[in-house]
Formats: C-alpha cells, structure tokens, sequence
C-alpha cells in the first residue's frame, strides 16, 4: 500500500513545527559558534580540508599536517582526521572564502536545505511514519539534527539514497548505479549497500555503480596525486593511526559511540564478556546479517523491503557509524510497513536524545537498537509477505490433497 503523495504536502501544524525545529537548530548553531566549543566539532575536518587541497594538496593525509591545519584554523588540540576521498573536498571550497564561525554557519544553513531537499525527494512510503508523521521523521529526528549540529555530512548521504531508490523504482538500475557510485565519501555504509543492491538489479546497477565510483576515485587521484592516494589507502587500512602514537591519542576509535554491531559486543565485553568471544561473535553476527540481508535481497518481492534491508545491514556491519550516520535509517522508516515499526519509531524519537541530553555521549552504542528493530521489521515482513502469497497462489492450493484422499476406501 503505497501512501497518498499529498503527504509531501506540509499542513500548517507540521510547517509550524518544522520551522520551529529549525529555528531552535539556527539558535543552537549560533550559540556555539560564538564559543570555545565550536573548535571540536566534526565540521573542523570539512573546513581545513579544502584549504589543504588548496596550500598542500600532497599532505592531505597526512595526521600530523591535518592536526597543524586544524590548530592553525579552527583552535584546539585535538586532531579530527580527514580520510574521505579528495573528490568529496571540492564540494567544501565555498568555505574558504569564510572564517571559521562564519564557515560553520553557512554549512549549517547548507545542510537545513539539505534536509527540506531530503524531505522533498523522499519516496512516498508505506510506513504510518511515511503519512502525517512524515515532517516530524525529518524535522523532530534527533540524528538528523544532530548531523547539522556537528557540521556532518550524513545528509548528502540520506539525499543520494533517495534519488537512488526513486531511480530503482522507475527501473532505471544504471543511474541508481551512479548515484550510488558516487557516495563512496561514506565508504563504510556505501559499499555494504552497493554490494547488497548488486544481487538484486544486476548488471545495469554494477555497471553505473563502477563507473561513478571510478570517476570518483580518479578526480580524487588527479587531485592529490599517485602519492597522496597511496597515503589514503593507507589511512583506511588503520596503519597510519597505528604509526602515530602521539597523535592516535587524540583519535581514539571510540567502539562506545558506535551504534553497530561492533558498538554491541564491545558493550556486552565492557559487561565482562571475554575479549575473544566477543570478537568471535561481532564476525559471526556480522556474517549472518549480511547472508540474511542478500536472501531478502534475492527473494523479496516488495522493492521498499529489499533496500530497507540493504541500508539496515549497512548500519550494522559497517566498521565506522556514528550516531548521525543513522540519518540514513529514515529511508527504512519510510519503506517498511510491518506493523513492529512502531517500536522501532518510539526508540528512534527517544533514546538519541536521551543519551544526548543526560551525558551519555560516548555512550550512542546503545542506540544499535534502532537497526536492530528495523531489522527485525524486514525478516518478519518478508515472512507476512511470503505467507500471504502462498496463501493466494492457485498452484500451492492446488498442490494439497483435498481431505480424506489418502484415505483407504
């Protein structure tokens, strides 16, 4: 059941709540952007970047010239790595033009289009979210916010999901493909996608996929160098952290912020799980998600089934999600229409903001629930929907013997 698309269509309640949402968000950013607080947020990394691409284009990945960038622009101690791909730092040189503070709020105006933009070209749905509640998924969703909030990305991310799926949709597997291809600046939740969507549409979506992502990289190569892509693939692999002790304890990776299945089973060690067995579990969960999600992918019916799957699974088996990676998790809010959703739809409005506002903000780990229900909202949809195709196909009830047919004479 597809939902009317006058949903699109804000009432005035929604509008006033929305530009309320909104209004409350400039407020926050500007206040912060008048403090000291502002020099450790996420956005540091996206505005030191392109100046690097502009002055030193070689060091882009280099932690200790990105540290130096850092303190020289945005203040702090702290080093926020950059380990994008260098395509992704033209988008960010409008920035250059502005300082820091200046900088941060243009970006946050930047991204509240991005989300009306979000709200616009979303799928129409089949979710009890995807109706009237559909302002408060988008204005009143805490991650979403949250990414504006930080100065994150994760919006450009959830934008091109949209445009990717309504390309599915109108079956034009190649451009969804492109799309797809040319978000590999969230590589750990792009790939897991692309792969899972490659079992269900083919040669056409692989094709544009590859072609996009190898675009992709290649500016990226011509704009660093053969040198400066060594250095990043060098950086994904961890070896440059590793290599760089005094730096690397300003860059912990904090498993406790991480709402994934890896977050999950450091939380169940902190809980005294044995290291080992928690490692052993994290790779077989993580196997079982992925082999569960490419079975809905080659067997479910509904098109909204089959990509929720793919960004849940994403989320999870991802080895680098924060809480405002989430923002992606609205597509399957939208799509899913298994009536546990519910559930799923009071942790989300609930439990980020908890852990935020009462200081629990290296503790987001928790919130591996929210994919967790979603993904308990696929298996059982796929299941309803299974059950209710058996029970309408002419050949499976021709198939049972009437009663009494066995039955001797």
């Amino acid at each position: 059941m597809q939902t009317d698309p006058i949903s699109h269509r804000l009432t005035a309640d929604a509008l006033f709540l929305s530009v309320l949402a909104c209004c409350l968000l400039g407020v926050s950013c500007f206040l912060l952007a008048q403090g000291p607080a502002l020099s450790g947020q996420d956005f540091r990394i996206f505005y030191t970047a392109p100046q690097m691409l502009l002055h030193s284009r070689s060091q882009l990945y280099d932690l200790a010239a990105q540290q130096e960038w850092q303190q020289r622009l945005a203040g702090g101690t702290q080093v926020l790595p950059f380990y994008h791909p260098a395509y992704e730092v033209l988008l960010y040189l409008p920035l250059t033009l502005f300082r820091f503070r200046a900088a941060y709020l243009i970006y946050a105006a930047f991204n509240v289009g991005l989300l009306w933009l979000c709200y616009r070209v979303s799928p129409h749905g089949n979710s009890a979210l995807a109706g009237k509640s559909r302002y408060a998924l988008f204005f009143l969703s805490f991650p979403l916010l949250l990414t504006i909030f930080f100065g994150q990305n994760s919006l450009l991310l959830l934008l091109g999901l949209c445009l990717a799926y309504n390309a599915i949709v109108r079956g034009k597997d190649f451009h969804a493909g492109v799309i797809v291809g040319l978000l590999i600046f969230k590589l750990a939740l792009t790939v897991p996608v692309a792969v899972l969507l490659c079992f269900r549409r083919g040669r056409e979506f692989l094709g544009g996929g590859v072609l996009a992502s190898a675009a992709s990289l290649a500016l990226s190569a011509f704009l660093v160098g053969v040198s400066g892509m060594k250095d990043f693939l060098y950086f994904l692999t961890g070896a440059t952290l590793a290599a760089n002790p005094g730096i690397q304890s300003h860059v912990p990776v904090a498993l406790q912020d991480m709402p994934n299945l890896s977050g999950l089973f450091f939380l169940c060690e902190l809980a005294g799980l044995n290291a080992h067995i928690a490692l052993a579990m994290n790779v077989t969960a993580t196997v079982v998600v992925l082999a569960g999600c490419v079975y809905i992918q080659r067997s479910a019916q509904s098109e909204a089934l089959a990509y929720s799957a793919a960004v849940v699974c994403a989320v999870l088996i991802s080895p680098h999600v924060y809480i405002y990676d989430l923002a992606a998790l609205v597509l399957p809010m939208l799509l899913l229409a298994h009536r546990w959703l519910k559930y799923a739809a009071i942790v989300w409005f609930t439990l980020p903001a908890f852990l935020y506002c009462f200081g629990f903000l290296n503790w987001f780990a928790f919130a591996v629930v929210i994919p967790l229900l979603l993904l308990g909202c696929c298996v059982a949809e796929l299941r309803e929907n299974r059950s209710t195709s058996l029970r309408h196909d002419p050949s499976h009830i021709a198939a049972i013997p009437p009663a009494g047919a066995n039955s001797p004479a």
